[in-house]
């Protein structure tokens, strides 16, 4: 069975705003499936993880500076070179594995998204769609019997591109 543990991000919230001495907590839940909330010391970020009954990680989302690309981020959407990640999720469920991640660089957003077209095109993935609007760019691609996507979007503020990542795969 899939949980959903909305309510149970709540404890970051209170971490991060009470200012509190505890930086780190773990939620079990009634079948054994757990949820660790660790606050990083400088009260300026947060990791969550979500772990199985059996002790397998099925989820995982940093947020704030020190953020890391997901280690099991699909292939065809690895880490932009010299980006600076500012957020990210990434999890495994029965049917797929997928992951979002925001960075930002000083590359245009043209420059981002060639690069993640040219992964996708080598994965073999079949561009969906490519569209500027007002300097925006997004691109999406996706192998509709392997049921793998990608979809990348761009924008520019106070001169750094702001890039989202989304990928995914069923199994």
């Amino acid at each position: 069975m899939t949980r959903s543990y909305p309510l149970a991000l709540l404890p970051v919230l209170a971490l991060a705003a009470c200012g509190s001495k505890e930086r780190e907590q773990t939620i079990r839940t009634a079948d054994g499936s757990s949820m660790k909330i660790e606050q990083r010391e400088d009260g300026d970020g947060a990791k969550i993880t979500a772990t199985s009954k059996d002790g397998k990680q099925i989820a995982m989302m940093t947020a704030g500076p020190g953020s890391k690309w997901p280690a099991d981020a699909a292939p065809y959407a690895p880490a932009y070179p010299g980006g600076e990640v500012t957020g990210s999720m990434g999890g495994t469920a029965a049917d797929g594995t997928g992951s979002i991640v925001t960075f930002t660089t000083a590359d245009s957003p043209d420059k981002v998204v060639e690069f993640y077209k040219a992964r996708a095109q080598a994965a073999g993935l079949n561009e969906v769609s490519t569209m500027d609007i007002n300097g925006a760019k997004m691109f999406s691609a996706s192998d509709k019997g392997g049921g793998r996507s990608i979809a990348v979007q761009t924008s520019v503020n106070t001169g750094k591109t702001t890039a989202v990542v989304t990928s995914g795969s069923k199994k």
